[in-house]
């Protein structure tokens, strides 16, 4: 497993290649749609892991959805926790569920602003938990098109704004499951810091 570290402040930046299902981290991270269905890419991946049927996990997840908003839609920008399940065994705590931009391979500023609020609001959940470590997969770059040098960008760029505020949080992932993403994840970080 390749794995690219990298410090800010007190806190670690990591480009790990993986199976976010298979990453210990107290929270993973999981990019919702708006219904909180787990019926495709990580979404599905997670609720298999989770609960062994990502029918079931939906379920869940929709039922704690209407409890915690009381409604059936999550908003971007906001978070919905769900229990781990399964996950446990991997050192788990909690899924966090966030909804990011659909992008379909245009980038524009109500696009950054979606994505930063995407990953802001997980790793503002995280800390408030108290948890030391959490797991993101590259939030909306698949099916929702966003481009994945936005995606690393925006990932990066919320690890710094916020590290100097995390006291809890001391580990922040994003988790890859081709190795050339992770070098190229790798490229765009190294040339943004140059």
């Amino acid at each position: 497993m390749l794995t690219y570290p990298y410090r800010v402040g007190r806190v670690e930046l990591l480009f790990v290649e993986g199976d976010i299902t298979q990453i210990s981290a107290d929270a993973i991270v999981n990019t919702a749609n708006p219904e909180v269905e787990h019926g495709g890419g990580v979404a599905l991946a997670i609720g298999k892991a989770a609960a062994g049927c990502a029918k079931e996990y939906t379920k869940i997840s929709q039922e704690e959805l209407q409890r915690r908003y009381g409604e059936g839609r999550l908003a971007p920008g906001k978070v919905l926790v769900t229990p781990p399940m399964r996950l446990a065994e991997h050192g788990v705590r909690a899924i966090i569920h966030t909804v990011g931009p659909v992008c379909r391979g245009t980038w524009n500023d109500d696009h950054a602003r979606a994505l930063y609020a995407t990953f802001a609001a997980p790793l503002e959940e995280a800390e408030r938990r108290g948890f030391a470590s959490i797991a993101y997969p590259a939030v909306s770059a698949g099916i929702y098109g966003c481009p994945f040098e936005r995606v690393v960008e925006t990932f990066a760029a919320v690890v710094r704004d916020v590290a100097h505020r995390l006291t809890s949080v001391g580990s922040v992932s994003l988790v890859l499951r081709e190795r050339e993403k992770v070098e190229r994840a790798r490229e765009i970080l190294d040339r943004e810091k140059a």
